[in-house]
């Protein structure tokens, strides 16, 4: 059954060159990028906080930049956010990578550059540095449609807030919420990911007042069969309620099997629930199928329109160059995406879905942004890529070919280049 609404005018809240929809890191990093190079943007958040999964659901590991053997491949804003959350708390990166400079490979090698960090520190931090960058951002903002002029173009973002219904009019799109939720308003190709199970993290406090992160629900044989059983894509509100609603489930049977081993250990109850995470927690729904999408081929292949470098966070060895034509729309030229909204698919989505890659395309997606509205170029595939490589060069990124291009057994190069890219 359905209704129609009847037809209303709504009020335009403001005008922006870029607005990013989403908070995340990849929304984050690109509002960063895209208001650092000089355009007027705006970050809308449908929560209160910056991070996304990162902060609001708990996914505090600030996963590798570098490739396992002690080479650090990823730079640029993606390192910067890493780093961020030391100036708000006592956090530091793994082992020696803490001062990469006046450490031995050796030393490097023997723990990967990443960083366990707290929400608080992360999201507050985030906020000050888009602020700092000139973002505007709006928290408590849904986007729930979008208009498009005859050219197929995105001219306005339709929200929804405490003030009601509005719109926003921008130039460019980035979508950054995780699940190409602008991609589907814009009717793109997408593809879903049906294999999201129920179970994410939560904090446990004990009685005497000590937090604890409990990171999964592991006691497998002893979890509910409906539960077990359970696929989700996340692409409706049903499915992500029962995605909340069993987790929450998860986090119960898990305290209380926690508190079976305690009362073993100790002669009493120690443990009970103490924060749950404040949004589903899917790790992959929708994404993009972009002019390029990423698969497996791509582990070690250089691209020519490379704007960013990642490695695999699951093993070492495996490096991934970003062609940035996996970022952009098909059908509507002046959208881009970011983080686990990219074209990729397969197991390699899998491998970008994380924090590093989102910070990675979104400071691509942001860059190229404020160059479309700089240089008066209408559409994202019509950009110069050199010249976004180069001002993503410019702006700290390092895009050379040998950090893709090598290969390492045990730590040591079989395949060695020492080229530098020129893109000019």
């Amino acid at each position: 059954m359905a209704i129609t609404l009847p037809e209303r005018q709504v009020p335009q809240h403001g005008e922006f060159d870029v607005i990013v929809v989403g908070g995340g890191f990849g929304g984050a990093a690109a509002a960063l990028a895209a208001a650092r190079n000089g355009a007027k943007t705006c970050l809308l958040e449908k929560s209160a906080t910056l991070g996304g999964l990162g902060t609001a659901g708990f996914v505090v590991i600030y996963l590798p930049l570098c490739d396992g053997f002690g080479h650090q491949v990823s730079y640029g804003i993606v390192e910067e956010l890493l780093r961020l959350p030391m100036k708000y708390s006592p956090v530091k990166p793994n082992g020696a990578w803490v001062d990469s400079k006046n450490a031995t490979e050796e030393e490097l090698k023997a723990r990967r550059y990443e960083l366990v960090y707290h929400p608080a520190p992360m999201s507050l931090g985030m906020e000050r540095l888009l602020l700092e960058a000139g973002v505007t951002i709006y928290y408590d903002t849904l986007v729930t449609d979008i208009v498009k002029n005859v050219k197929n173009e995105i001219t306005h973002v339709v929200v929804e807030n405490k003030s009601g219904c509005g719109v926003f009019a921008t130039k460019f799109v980035i979508d950054g919420t995780g699940d190409a939720d602008i991609c589907k308003y814009a009717e793109e190709e997408c593809e879903v990911s049906k294999n999201n199970k129920p179970g994410s993290w939560y904090y446990s406090i004990n009685t005497k007042n000590e937090i604890e992160l409990r990171t999964k629900f592991s006691n497998i044989a002893k979890c509910p069969q409906n539960i077990r059983e359970m696929r989700l894509d996340g692409t409706d509100f049903k499915q992500v309620t029962d995605h909340i609603v069993y987790s929450h489930e998860l986090f119960l049977l898990d305290n209380e099997l926690h508190n079976e081993k305690a009362i073993e250990e100790t002669g009493k109850i120690k443990f009970f629930p103490g924060f749950v995470p404040s949004m589903a927690c899917f790790l992959m729904t929708r994404r993009i199928v972009a002019p390029y999408t990423m698969t497996e081929v791509d582990n070690h292949r250089w691209h020519d329109d490379a704007v960013g470098i990642f490695p695999d966070w699951r093993k070492a060895g495996p490096v991934y160059a970003l062609p940035y034509s996996s970022l952009y729309a098909q059908r509507t030229p002046n959208l881009i995406t970011v983080g686990r909204c990219i074209s990729t698919t397969g197991d390699t989505w899998d491998v970008a879905r994380v924090i590093p890659v989102c910070a990675i395309s979104g400071q691509a997606a942001g860059t190229a942004a404020a160059l479309c509205v700089r240089e008066n170029v209408q559409h994202f595939a019509d950009i110069n890529v050199c010249m976004l490589q180069n001002q993503l060069v410019s702006d700290g990124v390092k895009l050379e070919r040998s950090l893709v291009e090598n290969v390492y057994e045990d730590g040591f190069s079989i395949k060695h280049k020492t080229t530098k890219t020129n893109f000019i």
